[in-house]
């Protein structure tokens, strides 16, 4: 068959795109950067249509030709905005009207599980809403429910792992008895690819779990067992707002707050299967939880991790700011960083960190700057690793630290304006790692807010000036 993935980058389409051509068929991929396509080892081997899930005329083009639309995509992310329900709706919508227009015989959506009873989380919700929205669109549709994927990479997955490695006391708040059935990556590609064998007119919604069914407590004790790491849960009597714990849960691990907190919400339910997979189960039976663990932690099959994947374990910080100018203005700002520009923050910090680096033996502050930013460059106590013009610069911290710092500044447009984003991470070298990352964590936010909002403001103003 000839397949379209929607979603191809993503976690699962990544792992998806490689067993649709092992399995022979054609694969074709819509992505906003061919370069991140360019970047798989698979990507020589699929056409790629550049555009965006948004876009009417982009998603009609990419479904022309096609039997079966993959639709991975999922409006979350680290912008902080609340309509994504409204934005994930429309993208179905655009994506279901154009599979309809082109004949496209088979849409197979991967969705959440839904609890039973009560009101759904805002997540949950819309991956529910997305479903039923290709299931009334007249094309033959599956609609796949899963709970916690297992696997390197795995949003979920990895809030699992990085709580379970913050032990060896862990505070657990009463939600984390809730119930749900997490299922192996590679059981979800099996069942993912077999919908293309159902028969032509099924449109129904399928529930896809492993043979567990564990609480999220027993789902953290049982990694930490299998990770061989000391682990304790402790009950928190008290609830806790959800804005106050998804921050915690983005200064724990790689997962921003604006992506735990939806995931934190859809823990006050149990998700468990109610409905039956669309297939068989893979030969051998679904994986069991552990051994999907164990599969990650040795980086086995689609359990690990891939080339292109995230970098990991990354402890991560991320700062949005709106900019009312277009993003060649802000990019400007960006571009000219460093030197006797400054780092447009709180006048001295930086001296006073170069000054305690230096009598670490590291590089201190020195000023310089490249007369052209490249990779390699040596830009103050920074290194550039990337550079895509007019867009982003990546830089990597050579001062002495127990780990890897890195500072990623991108000039996005935004309608009329631009944003900017600005993404902070840090690879722990061990615990005395993690224990720096906690200790300078609100020093170095409140650093790095100041550093977001002036570049945002003199990107504004048209003009740079050194701080």
């Amino acid at each position: 068959m000839h397949c379209l993935v929607i979603g191809a980058t993503g976690y699962v389409g990544a792992r998806l795109v490689p067993r649709l051509l092992a399995a022979g068929h054609d694969v074709r991929v819509l992505a906003r950067d061919a370069r991140r396509v360019a970047a798989r080892p698979w990507g020589a081997a699929v056409q790629v249509n550049v555009g965006d899930v948004t876009d009417p005329a982009a998603v009609a083009a990419a479904c022309s030709g096609v039997d079966a639309v993959f639709y991975l995509v999922h409006m979350m992310d680290a912008t902080g905005r609340d309509e994504f329900r409204e934005r994930d709706l429309a993208a179905a919508a655009t994506c279901a009207r154009a599979a309809g227009a082109a004949g496209v015989v088979r849409i197979v959506y991967l969705g959440g599980l839904q609890p039973a009873t009560g009101p759904a989380s805002a997540h949950l919700a819309s991956r529910h809403e997305v479903g039923r929205a290709f299931l009334e669109s007249g094309v033959p549709t599956a609609v796949l429910q899963a709970g916690v994927v297992v696997g390197t990479g795995s949003a979920s997955f990895e809030m699992i792992r990085h709580l379970a490695a913050s032990g060896p006391l862990l505070p657990l708040p009463a939600a984390a008895d809730h119930l749900v059935q997490p299922i192996a990556i590679d059981d979800v590609l099996h069942h993912l690819v077999a919908c293309l064998q159902l028969p032509p007119r099924i449109s129904t919604v399928f529930d896809v779990g492993g043979p567990d069914v564990l609480s999220y407590r027993e789902m953290l004790t049982g990694y930490a067992e299998e990770a061989g790491l000391p682990l304790v849960g402790v009950p928190v009597p008290l609830p806790m707002p959800r804005a106050v714990a998804a921050r915690l849960v983005a200064a724990m691990t790689p997962v921003d707050r604006h992506l735990a907190g939806p995931l934190l919400e859809s823990m006050a339910h149990d998700l468990v299967c109610r409905g039956e997979p669309p297939t068989p189960p893979p030969s051998g039976g679904p994986t069991p939880y552990r051994v999907a663990v164990r599969r990650a932690l040795a980086g086995e099959g689609a359990a690990g991790s891939m080339p292109a994947d995230p970098a990991g374990p990354e402890l991560v910080s991320e700062r949005i700011e709106p900019v009312a100018a277009p993003a060649a203005e802000l990019w400007r700002v960006i571009s000219s960083i460093g030197g006797r520009t400054g780092w447009y923050t709180l006048p001295g910090v930086w001296e006073l960190r170069g000054a305690l680096d230096a009598l670490l033996g590291g590089v201190g502050a020195r000023r310089t700057r490249p007369e052209r930013l490249a990779p390699g460059a040596a830009l103050d106590w920074w290194r550039v690793e990337a550079v895509d013009e007019g867009r982003m610069l990546r830089l990597r911290a050579e001062s002495k630290l127990p780990g890897v710092a890195r500072l990623e500044m991108r000039a996005e447009p935004d309608g009329t304006g631009s944003r900017y984003v600005q993404r902070t991470t840090f690879i722990p070298d061990g615990p005395a790692g993690r224990l720096y990352w906690y200790a300078q964590l609100p020093a170095h936010g409140f650093v790095f807010a100041v550093m977001a909002r002036t570049i945002a403001g003199v990107a504004e103003r048209g003009l740079s000036r050194p701080c």
